[in-house]
C-alpha cells in the first residue's frame, strides 16, 4: 500500500492494520470495512467505504497519485 501521509500516526496505523485504507482509481483513498449479518439463515456481506481528502490522524491533505 502507498502512503497517503507521512504522519507518524499512519506509519503506525499502516503497520498495525494496513487493509483499513484502499486506493481507488475512481474515489482516491477509501476507508473500507465489511460487516457480515445473517439474513433468512444466509450470511450476508455488506461492503462499505467513505472517501476521504485529509489525513484522519494529522489533517493534512492526502497525497493522490
Amino acid at each position: 500500500m502507498d502512503d497517503f501521509c507521512e504522519c507518524a500516526d499512519w506509519q503506525e496505523l499502516k503497520n498495525n492494520n494496513s487493509n483499513i485504507f484502499q486506493q481507488d482509481l475512481t474515489y482516491g483513498w477509501v476507508l473500507h470495512w465489511i460487516e457480515l449479518s445473517e439474513e433468512h439463515g444466509y450470511t450476508q456481506v455488506h461492503r462499505y467505504g467513505i472517501q476521504i481528502t485529509f489525513c484522519p490522524m494529522c489533517g493534512k491533505a492526502l497525497k493522490n497519485p
